[in-house]
């Protein structure tokens, strides 16, 4: 099983390795944390030779038994001679600092090259081993050996004490649910490894013990999960240690807990009437938490251990004594603790799922999952189960709680025949699929609504509506007008929300199609707009480039505290990215991509989108071997459905990066990919790719086919009005003229300062490449310059590292004259620098421009007075310059 949610440490481990000094570094985590499979991952992660050692606890008692098999498993002819001094008659008269010098000996005259050694439970070696390696440890130099101590603990006055460290957290949720989803299982449940890593506090080994031993079971989602989840974990030892610590009284209280996920302390009190005291004992034991008269386990698996440690009929009749103590206080708890009883009341699962509906409304999902699977395992298939799960669903999704509403819609289409619930759990089926991605095909949709819509019109068209908004977005404008049409047949049932996001998806249509290049908002209504309204209002002003209003839109939403938004919140931040994409702001989509990677590391909205944007995050900060990575992530979710729009940006992002990187065969390659693909679409501003490829056609000497792209672009950009396809376009015929034609269209295309910086600045680098060609290169290093301050202004990193590479080569300065021949005495460098002089450059400005300090530009000065016979610098200024030369023009960084 690959590691998962460990790159940071990954990364630490491999600065160690290929760093240029030897070095220790003590891997430090608690039982299950994934220390070990860490560790023995090393071997895979380097290409020097790698010796692994797991200690051994029996071995502990034999001295320098670990250190032994060490050694052992280095095998190096060397330190043979080590193991054969400790196996010998005298090893017992052998002290720790005669072995210690020995090894470092030893160690100092091999002539290996550079060997990593894994120890795993370092600090369950035999003591005498360990104090060998922690001194070893400290003095690696010379060694060629780069050492990782796996332990438990940091335990003052180790051996390893002092060691740099790396402490491994709990994985995030996100991780230990992709984590479990690649386990190799014969079928896998999102909501079951849902619940077990919020179970398990991000403990990768307690996550796996638990989630082997349910999915068998709950494969499919067929049967109601355990409440609570327990198994026969590693963890147990702990959690029995920590329960055999308390007091009588205390453990019981803890008992009571454990039966539900949270207690009223007044119940708690009629059964124990000093709960208040135990309690107190609890939580100062750090076991339990509470907030007000409410106590609950805050670790799930200490709740599970507990509760599986009572007897079964303890666990009933206390279920009983609880549900007594609620009467008359606590219905909620009540009709819990009357759930577990033997014989039961018809009303209890529906007045679960009725409480659970007012937890999810508090936000207080996890209790409320409990509630709901309480009641599907005593009451699983009547038709009242399937309404109240519907409705629970279609709550828990308008929260964003995908997961479980995507396991209670199918739970209730599995009992129900109902033709009104079936439009309902199918429509919010497909309303998920949009919310996360997944390709769903329109004629599935417009099926549903033929052969059901009639049972609840009102439903059907907010169905369609937001379908329309889906294939809108996915740039399939044809599926999206056509599904609006048959809307229309609704319109007289849809409710005002209902018509608003028709229109509103009107909108966006023509927006995308180029049809309306102002979408106007209305007047005194942005602020007071519905989500909805305000989501789409904002996207269609990214089509018609006014970014700033979008942007406005977007961060009005973003910043919606209602939990029934959720949705839509999370919709806006993954425009916002593209509106500062669109808008050519490089650093600000960065920063909004990583704000994303924090609060949505599962990649639960809108994956495809997500995937990309990953990709052209990588490119864009210059990181091409991690692009090649989360490229490889999103061809192979773009293979899991029918994704063009996503396929076509993919393939443009690539295109567009390996004409900067010089890389032009593949650029050309994936360029002509995406255009043919965005030939279909009809706004050639969507994929935004053609100009590229007229660009890098001309690089690659391929004139016509160059000339016949851009006629091509032209035609298609008739009646749009689009400021970026004004430049771009004006940038191409620029790069497709000849001779001074080409100057002066470069120039024409610079007049318009549309405010996009980083097609300007590309305008800026392609207009200096031309003058570099016809051999103005003051004027193109100029050009050059203002380019770099664009990009540097968008934050396009990747660009500006191009810049500064042709800003280092030779070729891009211009050529001075040498004035008086004498200036032949002095070398390339000091010929360099008298001519820095003689444009008027003082010493700390050329101690600048050189990386040098101050002292080394006069003591070069001073050689080169010397050489020369001057004795000031208006003299050398004279000289350099020559009779017949007029003096060189001071440089001036050109004002933008």
């Amino acid at each position: 099983m690959p590691l998962v949610g460990r790159n940071k440490e990954i990364d630490r481990i491999l600065s160690a390795i290929r760093g240029p000094k030897e070095t220790a570094l003590a891997i430090v985590g608690g039982r299950g944390i994934g220390k070990s499979a860490l560790l023995s991952e090393i071997s895979s992660l380097c290409e020097y030779r790698s010796v692994f050692l797991a200690a051994s606890a029996a071995e502990s008692g034999w001295p320098f038994s670990g250190l032994t098999a060490l050694l052992n498993e280095m095998d190096d002819p060397v330190l043979n001679g080590s193991v054969d001094a400790l196996r010998g008659g005298n090893a017992g008269a052998l002290t720790v600092p005669a072995v210690s010098g020995m090894l470092l000996s030893g160690l100092q005259r091999r002539s290996s090259t550079r060997t990593i050694i894994a120890i795993d439970d370092a600090d369950s070696l035999d003591p005498a081993s360990q104090s060998v390696i922690g001194f070893l440890a400290r003095r690696l130099a010379g060694t060629e050996i780069v050492l990782f101590a796996g332990m438990r603990d940091e335990v003052p006055g180790s051996p390893f004490t002092g060691l740099p460290a790396l402490r491994l957290g709990a994985l995030s949720q996100g991780d230990t649910m992709r984590m479990l989803e690649s386990m190799p299982t014969k079928q896998t449940t999102t909501a079951v490894a849902h619940a077990v890593a919020a179970a398990t506090g991000g403990n990768p080994l307690a996550a796996v013990e638990l989630y082997s031993g349910l999915v068998e079971r709950h494969a499919g989602g067929k049967c109601a999960l355990p409440i609570p989840l327990s198994s026969t974990s590693n963890l147990d030892a702990g959690h029995a240690s920590a329960v055999a610590a308390l007091t009588p009284g205390a453990s019981m209280v803890l008992d009571l807990l454990a039966l539900s996920f949270r207690s009223d302390i007044t119940t708690i009190g009629k059964i124990d009437h000093e709960a208040w005291l135990h309690a107190d004992e609890l939580v100062a034991a750090g076991l339990v938490q509470r907030s007000g008269q409410h106590l609950w386990i805050a670790d799930q698996m200490l709740r599970g251990h507990v509760h599986a440690a009572m007897p079964p009929d303890v666990r009933t009749a206390t279920h009983r004594a609880l549900a007594e103590a609620a009467r008359g206080t606590d219905r909620h708890a009540r009709s819990w603790h009357l759930s577990f009883a033997v014989v039961l009341e018809h009303e209890t699962p529906f007045h679960l799922l009725r409480h659970a509906v007012h937890l999810v409304r508090r936000g207080e999902v996890s209790f409320a999952v409990e509630c709901i699977e309480r009641a599907l395992a005593i009451n699983p298939g009547e038709a009242e189960t399937a309404a109240r799960l519907t409705g629970l669903a279609e709550l828990l999704f308008t929260r964003g709680d995908l997961v479980h509403a995507r396991r209670y819609l199918e739970w209730a289409q599995g009992v129900t025949r109902d033709p009104n619930l079936i439009l309902r759990l199918t429509g919010l089926s497909f309303e998920i699929d949009f919310v996360q991605g997944v390709a769903v095909r329109c004629s599935m949709l417009q099926r549903l609504v033929k052969e059901f819509g009639q049972h609840d019109p009102g439903y059907s068209a907010g169905l369609l509506a937001i379908a329309a908004v889906y294939y809108a977005e996915r740039w399939e404008l044809k599926e999206a007008v056509e599904l609006l049409r048959q809307g229309g047949a609704f319109r007289g049932s849809a409710s005002l929300q209902c018509l608003a996001i028709a229109d509103h998806a009107e909108l966006l249509v023509e927006s995308i199609s180029g049809g309306r290049a102002n979408p106007s908002r209305r007047p005194g209504q942005v602020r007071s707009a519905r989500p909805a309204r305000l989501l789409l209002r904002g996207r269609a002003l990214t089509y018609a480039e006014q970014y700033e209003s979008a942007r406005e839109a977007f961060a009005m939403l973003r910043s919606s505290t209602e939990p029934d938004h959720a949705n839509w919140r999370e919709t806006a931040a993954l425009m916002a990215v593209d509106n500062e994409i669109r808008a050519g702001n490089v650093a600000a989509a960065v920063r909004l991509i990583d704000e994303l990677e924090l609060c949505q590391p599962d990649l639960e909205y809108h994956r495809g989108a997500r995937h990309l944007f990953r990709v052209w995050r990588a490119y864009s900060l210059g990181d091409d071997e991690l692009a090649r990575n989360q490229a490889a992530n999103a061809l192979d979710y773009l293979r899991s459905g029918n994704h063009p729009g996503l396929t076509a940006q993919l393939a443009a992002c690539h295109g567009h990066f390996a004409l900067l990187r010089g890389d032009l065969a593949e650029s050309v390659v994936q360029l002509s990919r995406a255009t043919e693909i965005g030939l279909g679409l009809g706004n050639p501003t969507l994929l935004r790719c053609e100009a590229d490829l007229v660009e890098v056609l001309v690089r690659l000497g391929r004139h016509r086919e160059a000339t016949q792209a851009l006629q091509r672009l032209e035609s298609r950009s008739a009646g749009l009005r689009s400021p970026w396809l004004v430049m771009v376009v004006a940038r191409s015929r620029a790069m497709l003229a000849d001779g001074e034609q080409s100057l002066q269209l470069f120039k024409q295309a610079l007049e318009d300062r549309n405010g996009h910086r980083l097609e300007r600045g590309r305008t800026l680098m392609c207009y200096a490449e031309r003058l570099h060609g016809f051999g103005r290169l003051r004027h193109a290093r100029e050009a050059l310059l203002r380019s770099k301050v664009m990009f540097d202004e968008a934050g396009a990193d990747a660009w500006t590292q191009h810049v500064d590479a042709l800003l280092l080569d030779e070729r891009w300065e211009a050529a001075r004259p040498q004035g008086n021949p004498s200036m032949l005495l002095l070398t390339d460098h000091e010929r360099a620098l008298a001519m820095m002089v003689a444009r008027g450059m003082r010493n700390k400005e050329i101690a600048g421009t050189l990386y040098v300090s101050v002292r080394t530009v006069e003591v070069r000065l001073t050689a080169i007075y010397r050489k020369l016979g001057v004795e000031s610098r208006a003299q050398l200024t004279a000289l350099a310059a020559g009779k017949a030369t007029p003096a060189a023009e001071p440089y001036v960084l050109p004002v933008l």
